[in-house]
């Protein structure tokens, strides 16, 4: 179903937007990003939405401003060429805004130069941070698609044991997978606020080939398959005896979950075995801690302190020297909001956060075992999203 978002939680966002740009000075928003403009508007069609501070926030769109009116409940929507409109639109109404907050993370250089060719008597400012922390706690409605989510991504990751068998590629692997997935409604697009990390749909790594490390943020990244895509599943034939990993998303309505499992055919050596059964006692520690107040760095060093207690210490997070200083990301429309759970990092959670934990031990030349799942911030500790065994699941030949 074509599902659009309420009228009432685009109301909220937006009003949550407006009382944090009085307290802290921009006089407008003017938002481009896609995930932004969806999340304040409902719909994502090329224009800028333009949010004052006090007012009603007015969507311009330049291309398709009838899918925007489809689409978005907002009232104010107008359709333009381009951004000297948008200045006429304010001009012919006598309001000036004096700072103007821009998200300044994601927008280009040459984007930003244009808007400040336009509006001349602005002073521009960054609220990149503002819409993140706004968008870090779902409401309800956005708690119950993440779970459905969650649901559809846990049976894919079940249904995976029937289709690993030794002799196919990591490539078949992912598409029997991606197949079903978009049939049972998988957008296919997982957006990444990060510059240059591009996460696919995750990626089907296995062996030796998982442990190789990639200019990819991960610390299973996967050799992938060509220079062009130098990380996730590649050409590789999946052999019995060997870890491997499927760590996938599940993207629909305008959101994303991410989850994890090792699965091996036959039992795996014994160090692997062990490593398995660390990452696990990883996750358990740091659970312990997850509950409304806790500050995402101290659970990440929790992590790190549990895995230093380990044999695998150097090996955690990544190949040695390509060790990530991150646990976990939040998710949401894109796969790495608020919170991270990263070394020194001082959100402290709230009811509504939502966030993975995926601790993993990489070996270079022997291959990488981990699990991964996606919580949910309760008021008296967490919800996991992406329920299924935690055992390395056993496959046939």
């Amino acid at each position: 179903m074509y599902a659009l978002t309420p009228a009432e939680e685009i109301g909220e966002r937006i009003a949550r937007l407006q009382e944090r740009m009085r307290q802290s000075g921009p006089d407008a928003a003017f938002l481009v990003q896609n995930a932004d403009l969806f999340y304040f508007t409902g719909s994502i069609q090329q224009g800028i939405l333009v949010v004052p501070a006090i007012g009603e926030p007015v969507y311009f769109v330049r291309r398709v401003h009838e899918r925007a009116v489809e689409e978005s409940p907002l009232a104010e929507i107008r359709r333009i060429a381009g951004p000297r409109d948008v200045k006429k639109y304010f001009e012919d109404k006598g309001i000036a805004f004096g700072k103007v907050g821009f998200e300044l993370d994601v927008l280009p250089v040459g984007t930003f130069l244009r808007f400040q060719q336009v509006f001349t008597d602005s002073k521009p400012e960054d609220i990149s941070s503002l819409v993140r922390e706004i968008r870090a706690v779902k409401s309800p409605h956005e708690a119950r698609v993440l779970r459905e989510c969650g649901r559809k991504l846990a049976e894919l990751l079940s249904s995976a044991q029937g289709d690993i068998r030794a002799g196919a590629t990591e490539l078949i692997l992912q598409g029997a997978l991606q197949g079903r997935a978009v049939a049972k409604g998988h957008t296919t697009i997982a957006r990444m606020r990060a510059f240059n990390q591009d996460p696919g749909l995750g990626c089907v790594i296995s062996g030796p080939d998982a442990a190789i490390p990639s200019y990819a943020d991960f610390p299973t990244a996967g050799k992938g398959s060509s220079p062009y895509v130098p990380a996730g599943q590649g050409y590789r034939v999946i052999r019995e005896n060997e870890p491997i990993i499927v760590d996938l998303m599940w993207a629909q309505d305008g959101y994303l979950v991410d989850m994890a499992r090792t699965y091996s055919i036959g039992p795996m050596d014994e160090k692997m075995e062990e490593a398995y059964r660390c990452a696990v006692g990883v996750l358990r520690a740091i659970e312990a801690g997850i509950h409304p107040g806790a500050v995402a760095g101290e659970l990440y060093r929790e992590g790190v302190s549990a895995a230093g207690r380990t044999p695998f210490e150097a090996n955690f997070m990544g190949p040695p020297g390509y060790n990530t200083k991150f646990i976990g990301h939040g998710v949401g429309i894109e796969v790495d909001e608020v919170p991270f759970i990263a070394k020194e990092s001082p959100t402290a959670l709230a009811p509504g956060m939502v966030f993975t934990l995926e601790p993993k031990f990489v070996f270079p030349g022997e291959g990488a075992v981990g699990l991964e799942n996606t919580y949910l911030v309760t008021p008296d500790g967490f919800e996991n999203m992406t329920v299924l065994t935690e055992e390395v699941i056993r496959c046939g030949g």
